[in-house]
Formats: C-alpha cells, sequence, structure tokens
C-alpha cells in the first residue's frame, strides 16, 4: 500500500516529537509543515528534512498529495483547524486535549464523522509496555477485586515554561494548567485501565507560578465499577518527581509510570510475573524536551495502520472525550465547592449519536 503522507500544523516541542518519530513509523512519511513564522517553519523543515513548507492552513488542507495532519498548535486552536480538515478530506491527528471544552471537542468528532475520516487523539501512555501488562492482569482477575488507583504527578515546569510560550498558563489557548497539559495523560491512562470515571471531588489554585491557570490540583475520584482514586497534579514543586500511578486490588497490585514506561511494583495472585525495572529513582526532569518519544512512535504507528486500512472513522467518541470531561469535572468540583457527577458535564454538551 502507499504510504499514508502527513502534514504537522504547529513547529513547536510537541511537533518536534512527531516529525523526529515518524521516519521510523512504517507507511508514514512527513511532506509538509506549518507555522505561521516563516523562519521558525524554515528551520523546522530543513532539520526534519520536509519538503513543503506552509504559512496558510488553507493552502495546505487544499494539497491533494497530502492525507492526513497531525495538529500540534495551543489548544484553544485545534477546534476550527481539526474541523477545516476533516471538511478537507484529511484524517485528523490531534495532539491531547482534544480541545479546552468538551463542547469544542464535540465539534471536532461532529465533523470527522460527517465528512467520514478518522480521528485520533494523542495519549501515548496507553502504549506503554507497562500499561498492557497492568491491563491484561485487571482484566484476568490477577489483582483480585480493583479497589483503589493512586496517581502522583508532581512535576516543575520553571517560570520560562510559561514566559517562553504567550499562550501557556492562560485560560483562552491552554484551557487550563496542570491538569489540562500534564495530568491529562495520567487521567486518560487510569480510565483505560479502570474504566470511567464518574465523579469528582476536587480543589485547584494557582499556587506559585504567575499564570491565569492552576499550577496545582487535587482530587478525589469514584469509578463507574465502584473503584476509589486520588490524584495530586502540580507544575510548581521543586524538583520535579517522577509521577506513580498505582493500582490495588484486594489480591494484588502494580506501581508504573507511563513517561518512562517503568514497572515498579509487582503482585498478583495468578498470571505473569513480570520483572521490574530498578533502580527506582522519585527525581525526575523539568524539561519536557527530553523525555522519552518511543511510546508517540507507537502510537503514531497504530494510526497509520488504521489509515492505510480504511479503517472506521470516529468510533467511540466517548472515549475521546473522557480526560478532558473529568477535567471540566473537576474545575467544577473546585469553583462550586462540592461534588461533581459527570453524568452534569455530559448533560452540558452530550455527544450527538452517529448518523
Amino acid at each position: 500500500m502507499p504510504d499514508v503522507r502527513f502534514a504537522i500544523i504547529g513547529a513547536g516541542m510537541g511537533a518536534e516529537t512527531h516529525a523526529a518519530e515518524l521516519p521510523h513509523v512504517r507507511g508514514a512519511r512527513l511532506v509538509a509543515i506549518y507555522a505561521r513564522n516563516a523562519g521558525r517553519a524554515s528551520q523546522f523543515a530543513q532539520k526534519f528534512g520536509v519538503a513543503k513548507v506552509y504559512h496558510d492552513i488553507a493552502a495546505l488542507l487544499a494539497d491533494p498529495n497530502i492525507d492526513a495532519v497531525i495538529i500540534v498548535l495551543p489548544n484553544g486552536l485545534h477546534r476550527d483547524v481539526a474541523v477545516a480538515a476533516a471538511r478537507a478530506g484529511k484524517h485528523v491527528v490531534v495532539e491531547k486535549p482534544l480541545d479546552i471544552t468538551s463542547a469544542r471537542a464535540i465539534d471536532i468528532i461532529a465533523a470527522c464523522r460527517d465528512a467520514g475520516v478518522s480521528l485520533s487523539l494523542v495519549y501515548q501512555m496507553r502504549f506503554c509496555r507497562v500499561t498492557g501488562l497492568i491491563k491484561r492482569a485487571l482484566d484476568s482477575g490477577a489483582f483480585g477485586k480493583p479497589l483503589l488507583v493512586n496517581v502522583l504527578d508532581n512535576e516543575h515546569r520553571s517560570p520560562a515554561y510559561y514566559a517562553n510560550d504567550d499562550w501557556r498558563g492562560t485560560r483562552e489557548f491552554e484551557g487550563g494548567g496542570c491538569l489540562m497539559t500534564q495530568s491529562t495523560h495520567l487521567i486518560d491512562l487510569i480510565q483505560y485501565l479502570m474504566g470511567p470515571i464518574v465523579s469528582v471531588s476536587a480543589r485547584v489554585k494557582t499556587a506559585w507560578h504567575a499564570i491565569e491557570t492552576e499550577d496545582t490540583a487535587v482530587a478525589t475520584l469514584e469509578f463507574a465499577s465502584g473503584v476509589l482514586g486520588v490524584l495530586s497534579s502540580s507544575t510548581a514543586v521543586m524538583p520535579a518527581q517522577r509521577h506513580l500511578v498505582s493500582v490495588f486490588g484486594s489480591g494484588g497490585l502494580a506501581v508504573m509510570n507511563g513517561e518512562y514506561d517503568h514497572l515498579y511494583s509487582w503482585h498478583a495472585q495468578s498470571g505473569e510475573t513480570p520483572s521490574l525495572d530498578q533502580p527506582f529513582d522519585f527525581g525526575d526532569i523539568s524539561d519536557p524536551r527530553l523525555f522519552p518519544t518511543e511510546r508517540h512512535r507507537t502510537q503514531l504507528q497504530s494510526i497509520t495502520d488504521q489509515i492505510a486500512a480504511g479503517g472506521p472513522p470516529v468510533t467511540d467518541g466517548a472515549d475521546l472525550l473522557r480526560a478532558l470531561r473529568v477535567t471540566e469535572a473537576i474545575y467544577r468540583s473546585s469553583q462550586l465547592r462540592r461534588e461533581v457527577s459527570l453524568a452534569e458535564i455530559e448533560a452540558a454538551h452530550s455527544l450527538p449519536p452517529p448518523g
């Protein structure tokens, strides 16, 4: 089959990750890059060997030699570009989150459904080796009855991280802070493992950074299965710590890190006994450009295979919305100082049925 020809829309840090990994994806080819800044786009194209450079999104979307776009723009710009891409017949890949509200995200889902193009959301931690180990153990009952999930995501971002990109930390363009951009990965991951969250009780605040959005948050979570969870999220603490996701059952447990695809603890009453990653160190880096990107490669391979095989367009819109809706529920809970059900969030902006 011919290669799937990708264009990347955006030329920032996230775009560099995709440009670096696409050459390792079978059946994928990066053929174009878009950026508003002409100099930045040209530098990006030269660095990654991209043949076409665009400064006009409409012109890029009119190019018949582009099959799919990867949108790596500030969060609040995702909807308009994704909808235009779908209407132009391009398959759509969006770096998390889908957008800054579920109402805007639903517009993307509807546009892709209407156009019959695929829609993929980049949550690469689902593609960890350790994620697969834990999911198989949970599905087989190897941990007994699932009881509890603990998520610790206490990171550090310097003031320069926010100051050097003027969209970061803004409600209009980032839509949120540590929850929307960092811990969204783990909110997605735990629902992938444990099923949907149905209610939250939370507090968020801007504790240290000079930004509009939160840099510290805590939440208690209840899953549809009855499992309870605790989430701690920050970009304000110093030094940074590696995040930990701990899954506990009546007959076992697992502790993992999705950034590095590491397994730190494992006890199961049946099934496989995987080796642990040692030594364990709480300390972590603060520069997100230095995190491993192999999981992006794995997800991009899955996306490319699906497009090449003519796979279905949007099959599970609810799954695409889960992390964003939980984030919205956490914000609402903090604002109202009460528990918030996900049913409240879904009722405010419901997903239209297919067709």
